[in-house]
């Protein structure tokens, strides 16, 4: 081999071998922002990562319960002709607005659960569904896309309910459930889940689906004092200062709250963080295994938050 054709090999190789290390993790993220202040809390930590990763798109969620029915308000919000998932999208767009990110595909989505009051699967097709169905279906063989949702599993099981063979391309990521690690026992009794208890059988009768669930108890050990948060916030910056508004509209007599989704997500940008345990699914449904969240570390997790927050300014 000439010496000529050994320095062409060496310099091809360093070519492709930067391209291979800086591919980054897609990510999808479905969101409840409307329902409840921590959401923001959740979003936040992934877009000041934002240049780690592949954002492959930011979507709404809808959320339902009787108490959108006979109260006069939700939140800081009438319940009166209600329209959840368009809180959602329009609280969304706030906060990529202030990130400067509104050129991230940030698709509406179902205004309601899948099937009916009674069960079923059918599902709801939405702006949402389309755009990760395209996004899935678009992605090299191989490669598989990251779902975090943190509301209910309306927008990713109708998806796949619409169509299943992106199902082997996904790994999804969801805030819900109760599980009892010691017992080995599932409760569905909780809020997201309740919200579209149809979607959540629908996903966990999958099989090709992978999943890791964060349980409510695992992750309502992360709490925020409102005092302190305020202190933490510089309102000169746009991030800040909606993060500090959703709490005074939204909670402004809540000393503490529980940061729920934030838990999931620091728990996939720093694995380091969370125990994980592979169980059996419910009785009830399919049985194969999926990945369950039983311990965070709440110091450590506090904290990364703020320090990311912190070195985010300036940057927006």
């Amino acid at each position: 081999m000439t010496i000529t054709r050994i320095l062409f090999l060496l310099l091809t190789s360093f070519y492709f071998i930067p391209n291979v290390v800086a591919q980054k993790q897609k990510i999808w993220f479905d969101t409840d922002m409307a329902n409840e202040m921590d959401d923001i809390f959740a979003l936040t930590r992934l877009l000041v990562d934002a240049d780690k990763y592949e954002i492959m798109g930011v979507s709404s969620a809808h959320f339902v319960n009787v108490d959108l029915m006979l109260s006069d308000k939700w939140n800081q919000y009438p319940t009166k002709g209600i329209n959840t998932v368009k809180l959602s999208q329009e609280e969304n767009e706030k906060l990529l607005q202030a990130f400067g990110m509104m050129n991230l595909p940030h698709p509406m989505g179902a205004e309601r659960p899948m099937g009916q009051a009674w069960g079923g699967d059918t599902p709801r097709p939405s702006e949402m569904t389309k755009k990760l169905i395209e996004v899935v279906q678009a992605m090299p063989e191989g490669e598989k896309l990251d779902v975090l949702f943190i509301g209910v599993a309306t927008n990713i099981a109708s998806a796949i309910a619409l169509e299943p063979n992106i199902a082997k391309k996904l790994r999804l990521f969801c805030m819900g459930m109760r599980f009892d690690a010691k017992e080995k026992v599932w409760d569905k009794n909780e809020f997201n889940i309740r919200g579209d208890l149809n979607a959540v059988n629908y996903l966990f009768n999958n099989p090709d689906i992978e999943w890791s669930i964060m349980p409510a108890q695992t992750c309502e050990v992360l709490t925020f004092d409102r005092e302190d948060t305020y202190a933490r916030l510089d309102s000169k910056y746009p991030v800040e200062k909606l993060l500090k508004q959703r709490w005074v509209e939204s909670n402004p007599d809540d000393k503490t709250r529980i940061i729920w989704d934030l838990a999931l997500v620091e728990a996939y940008l720093s694995p380091d963080l969370a125990k994980v345990k592979t169980v059996k699914t419910p009785p009830e449904n399919h049985q194969h295994k999926v990945n369950v969240y039983v311990k965070i570390d709440k110091e450590k997790m506090f904290e990364k938050f703020w320090e990311k927050v912190k070195n985010y300014r300036g940057k927006r």
